[in-house]
């Protein structure tokens, strides 16, 4: 073991304070530690717009340094949530809402960016939307979350997943981490609940399933490469991370990530009636905002202050990792003990050694260069103030007082490594050229009179070539034909030269990855993926392009999903105007199973579990029939369909290319035929 550690007990510097803005919500979730009420019952003597701005002020008085979480119940059922983001925003404060997501429209989220919200922390609880849906209380709410998600994304707000576990999804760890990294979120918060609120009649998960689940995130954190994955309220994390890796960056962070439970140290909570806690778990108000400063409030609680001073008994107080982790303090209270009792879910048995003290917060003398600081400001604001401490920690222990790109650099690669795409020559590179062989085959697209025409002027040699890639940008984007648009596009992307200057180790990676691939394909891929890469770049506000980008931009293009030839085959032959739909939901359910290839089976299976939930789909519309009319019904039920006539178009398409069938029956097999209408015959 090594030398400890000095400790930072007793530092109270507030690094993220949570409001919940409103009792108030549109869903019933059985875990609620605020037991919120609906929108009808809910609202009494909450803080009003004036008290939610004077409370912001004194916060940035004393420490534009804090991130202010807005949350409830639900923020979105407040009117004045841009108002109360724009005047934290103002004040110098980093604003950020916590959402169930369901009512983040296209409009909520360009009014939140607008006002100048940093992100949104959306929360999802099982990539099974039936379970989500009974868990939130409202069906159909897992489907409206993932629009919210969408939203998010199509109008460039960063965004986290916040993932609550329980008995019933804990087994969904592993495929939720590959959701979050597929959705394109920054962070996956995995949240551990004390069982307090409506949630105090739930069984909180085992001892054991919590280890394991604790095990599973520091080990897939050690090995992810683009996400951050972190622990909620499980201060055990930083134990078994250490028990795994004692040299980890994820136990050696000081300040905010530094040792134990935030609660009353770095983070508290504001009430909607204005009552400041120390966690959402632990009940107890240690005053009102509306009768003292929040400051002498955080100053002055005996609570807070025995949070940072703990004297901790039983297995806890004597634990080597007392100081690191500390247990959470809010299960002891909920299951009738004090305050400083042993957490009951740790398994760990102390073994009489030191105690491990977590790094310090160093001095605030050290000098950044001006790469650094550029490389700083591309990190997304509200991971800034960690990235920032760790690197100067990390200067602080090499005994250097200047931090450079470099430094910065060294520290990305220990905490998300060096791996990238398969490189030429191996098996996955080799099947990657084996489905651009496949793709070449594909039967041709319908191209407009315009877009023939192009492709007719253009040299013969080349013309092969753009009519393959064309037509696969048109397939891998659900398009219904190759129009003079589309050519437009690929010609802009396709011009030489690049407009930002490349990392060498950015070139080499392009290279590489387009090594295995035909001389046609490279001559128009190349181009796209340059373009792509700098889309990324720029998004990011640098001006660089970067491994990261390229990375990115290839995964976009191949799906980041490998395929087997049989199950691509089947993928290719499939109709026009579903094959990018297909492949797009068969990737989308690899990764919720955990999938790296898709095989034959895979989407035999995917293909028949969708068919059954189109079945209950149209069970839940009174019909005992498999019939097109469920489209009519459903069209008028369902909102993304009404006056949508993109959707009716495609629904047409598909109805003409069933009835001109021989027999339609072919196109799903006899057995699972059957065994739809017997769904749809049997009682509810």
């Amino acid at each position: 073991m090594n030398a400890p550690l000095t400790a930072n007990a007793g530092s109270n510097d507030l690094f993220l304070l949570a409001i919940n803005l409103t009792n108030r919500c549109n869903l019933g979730c059985a875990h609620c530690y605020m037991d919120a009420k609906t929108l009808k019952d809910g609202g009494e003597n909450e803080l009003t717009t004036a008290e939610v701005r004077a409370l912001l002020d004194d916060i940035a008085s004393r420490s534009t340094e804090t991130m202010v979480v807005l949350t409830g119940g639900e923020p979105l059922m407040r009117a004045d949530l841009e108002e109360l983001v724009a005047h934290g925003t103002g004040r110098g404060l980093s604003m950020v809402v916590g959402t169930n997501g369901v009512a983040l429209t296209d409009k909520r989220v360009q009014s939140l960016k607008a006002a100048g919200a940093l992100g949104a922390g959306i929360s999802v609880d099982s990539l099974d939307p039936e379970k989500h849906d009974a868990f939130r209380g409202l069906p159909g709410a897992w489907e409206k979350t993932l629009n919210g998600i969408e939203a998010c994304k199509r109008h460039e707000l960063s965004f986290q997943i916040h993932f609550s576990v329980t008995e019933a999804n804990a087994g969904e760890v592993p495929a939720m981490i590959d959701f979050a990294r597929a959705s394109g979120a920054r962070v996956l918060n995995v949240f551990f609940l004390v069982c307090t609120g409506r949630g105090e009649s739930m069984s909180d998960i085992s001892p054991i399933t919590y280890e394991r689940v604790l095990n599973q995130l520091v080990a897939a954190q050690e090995q992810s490469q683009d996400l951050l994955i972190r622990a909620r309220c499980a201060p055990h994390y930083k134990r078994i991370a250490y028990q795994r890796n004692p040299q980890s960056t994820l136990t050696r962070a000081a300040g905010y990530e530094g040792g134990g439970c935030l609660a009353g140290i770095h983070y508290c909570r504001i009430t909607p009636e204005g009552g400041v806690t120390a966690c959402p778990y632990i009940p107890d108000e240690e005053g009102n905002i509306r009768d003292k400063k929040f400051w002498d409030i955080w100053n002055q609680s005996p609570t807070f202050q025995s949070l940072r001073n703990p004297k901790l008994q039983g297995k806890c107080g004597s634990c080597e990792f007392q100081h690191l982790c500390g247990g959470c303090r809010a299960r002891p209270l909920a299951m009738g003990g004090s305050l400083m009792d042993t957490d009951p879910w740790c398994i760990h048995i102390p073994d009489g050694s030191a105690v491990i003290e977590p790094m310090v917060e160093q001095p605030k003398q050290l000098v950044w260069s001006e790469e650094a600081e550029k490389r700083l400001s591309r990190v997304p604001s509200f991971l800034r103030k960690m990235v920032k401490s760790r690197a100067e920690s990390y200067v602080h222990e090499q005994g250097l007082h200047v931090v450079t790109e470099e430094h910065l650099a060294t520290l990305s690669a220990k905490r998300f490594g060096n791996g990238g795409p398969p490189r030429p020559n191996t098996p996955a590179a080799q099947q990657a050229t084996r489905q651009t062989a496949a793709a070449e085959q594909v039967a041709a697209l319908p191209w407009s009179e315009q877009a023939r025409v192009r492709l007719a002027a253009m040299p013969a040699f080349l013309q092969e070539g753009v009519r393959a890639v064309a037509e696969d940008v048109a397939r891998s984007e659900g398009r219904l034909e190759v129009n003079i648009k589309l050519l437009d596009r690929l010609e802009a992307e396709s011009r030489p030269g690049r407009s930002l200057p490349w990392t060498d180790e950015t070139d080499q990676l392009l290279t590489a990855f387009l090594a295995g691939k035909a001389p046609q394909v490279r001559m128009f891929v190349a181009p796209a993926l340059e373009s792509a890469a700098e889309n990324f770049t720029r998004k990011r506000r640098a001006t660089t392009v970067e491994r990261a980008d390229a990375e990115a931009a290839i995964a976009q293009l191949t799906g980041g999903v490998e395929w087997d030839e049989d199950a691509l085959a089947r993928v290719l032959a499939a109709p026009d105007f579903n094959r990018a739909g297909i492949k797009k939901a068969a990737e989308f359910n690899a990764r919720k199973e955990g999938l790296a290839r898709i095989t034959s089976g895979d989407l035999t299976r995917f293909r028949n579990s969708a068919m059954m939930r189109a079945v209950q789909r149209m069970k839940g519309f009174g019909m005992q029939e498999l019939s097109f009319d469920a489209y009519e019904i459903a069209r008028d039920r369902v909102p993304r369909l009404k006056d949508n006539p993109e959707a009716d178009k495609r629904f047409d398409t598909i109805r003409n290319f069933v009835a001109a069938r021989e027999n339609p029956g072919d196109l799903l097999g006899q057995d699972l035929l059957e065994k739809m209408k017997a769904q749809l015959k049997a009682n509810k």
